[in-house]
């Protein structure tokens, strides 16, 4: 009889232990998803800069240069890593230019800029088929694009991959010295 009531109080021990361990795990989980759950990280393109060093048609000469600054924010209670941002500019379908900035971290609800300069390759933009067309209309259309792509370095299995994309239409008007530039940002979560 004794050894019947030593079995049942193990069991009511070990079944108390493993509501409380369940219901402790529950609770962690809880407040892990409600107060600590990673967010993507939100990217903006917060500066579009041209720089039209010598222009002219005849000889065609062309010099310019592109910069985009990128502000990144991370909202998450995590640090963000992200891989080596590249930035691509075409023009009219055709790559003109890259550059590549290192890859970095941004601490946990905090931002960060990531600027690229571009120096566009004066001979492919030169020999292209629309140049001509383009320099008599006085716009140079080129399209800029810049990828971060990162993980949200919270826990292991819980942590949120995000693929960010600023994409850049820019009007160069080359006889004016000016040009003008329309952004749009995508953010895909994996």
């Amino acid at each position: 009889m004794a050894r019947i009531k030593k079995k049942a109080a193990a069991i009511c021990c070990c079944a108390l232990l493993a509501a409380f361990l369940l219901l402790g795990a529950a609770l962690i989980a809880a407040l892990y998803f409600a107060v600590l759950r990673p967010r993507p990280p939100r990217v903006v393109a917060t500066r579009v800069d041209t720089q039209l060093g010598a222009f002219s048609v005849l000889p065609p000469a062309l010099n310019f240069t592109l910069a985009i600054d990128v502000t990144v924010h991370n909202p998450s209670h995590a640090p963000f890593r992200y891989g080596e941002v590249a930035t691509a500019v075409t023009y009219r379908g055709a790559a003109v230019g890259r550059s590549a900035v290192p890859a970095g971290k941004i601490r946990a609800r905090s931002t960060r800029k990531v600027g690229a300069r571009v120096q566009v390759d004066k001979a492919r933009v030169i020999r292209s088929r629309h140049y001509v067309v383009d320099v008599v209309a006085g716009a140079l259309p080129f399209e800029a694009k810049t990828a971060v792509v990162g993980k949200d370095a919270a826990l292991w299995p819980f942590g949120v991959s995000a693929d960010a994309e600023v994409s850049c239409s820019v009007i160069l008007y080359p006889f004016k010295r000016e040009s003008s530039s329309h952004c749009t940002y995508t953010v895909r979560v994996t």
